[in-house]
């Protein structure tokens, strides 16, 4: 049987291979670390390759989703529409569906819907992963470090919402 590094390299060159992102690897047993250790390496690209760094942050977000998605044995669509798969963890982890939240949670809420469709579609745009059209580019530094961020915190909230559920509503930590 070969070694664990050697298992985790195969498994890493196989679903490149399917067209999947290696990172899926890292986020296969979702953590919160593993999923700051994700955002921290999107926003490293930022100087350097600001489409690189979108195109990491949309990674993030799918798969944060897909794997929570995964976790609760819900098959996500292949369609690879960031939207859907945000629809369908929010709707998976309950989120904004509990009665009695203030106007001022819905609206946080929903305004991360608006997060996750702007990270997708400004790295449709600009980001690296389908190459480039001719001359189009992101080159707002701070539009790129926005996208980042943003998708960051909302990794962190599903993962945190992921866990708490799993936890239950009488634990805490």
């Amino acid at each position: 049987m070969p070694k664990e590094e050697v298992r985790r390299d195969l498994l890493i060159h196989l679903m490149q291979g399917d067209g999947h992102s290696p990172l899926g690897t890292s986020l296969s047993e979702l953590t919160l670390r593993d999923v700051r250790n994700q955002w921290f390496t999107a926003a490293s690209r930022l100087p350097e390759s600001p489409a690189s760094a979108i195109t990491a942050a949309r990674a993030l977000l799918e798969t944060t989703c897909k794997t929570i998605l995964q976790e609760l044995c819900e098959s996500p669509d292949r369609s690879g529409d960031l939207g859907k798969f945000y629809k369908l963890t929010r709707i998976q982890l309950a989120i904004g569906h509990t009665r009695g939240v203030s106007q001022a949670v819905h609206q946080i809420i929903n305004g991360l819907t608006q997060v996750v469709e702007g990270t997708a579609a400004i790295s449709n745009a600009a980001g690296d992963r389908h190459g480039l059209a001719e001359g189009e580019r992101i080159t707002e530094l701070s539009i790129a470090n926005l996208c980042v961020h943003a998708a960051g915190s909302v990794a962190l909230f599903l993962t945190r919402a992921y866990k708490g559920m799993l936890r239950g509503p009488n634990e805490t930590r």
